[in-house]
């Protein structure tokens, strides 16, 4: 790993430092992850980007019925009723 000093806004300081507190990480380890999501071409980020494109892809759709509803069906737990209690 190599060193360097840079110099920052105060804005800039004070959004990184609370963005650490939340975190639970250095500012260093902040703007390395912030260089390798702008300048590094890494699989992760191709794999965020195919994510982030197919997000909301049915949104529209009508003929499968809301996410809702259908978490509900999956969830109803009817134990009580098969086992005779």
């Amino acid at each position: 790993m190599k060193r360097t000093q840079i110099y920052l806004e105060e804005d800039q300081w004070r959004n990184l430092s609370i963005v650490k507190e939340i975190e639970h990480c250095t500012i260093a380890e902040l703007i390395r992850q912030a260089i390798d999501k702008v300048y590094a071409k890494k699989e992760s980020s191709c794999f965020e980007k195919a994510l982030d494109d197919i997000t909301g892809l049915w949104a529209a759709r009508q003929d499968i019925g809301s996410t809702q509803d259908y978490l509900c069906n999956i969830r109803k737990d009817d134990r009580i009723e098969r086992l005779g209690i």
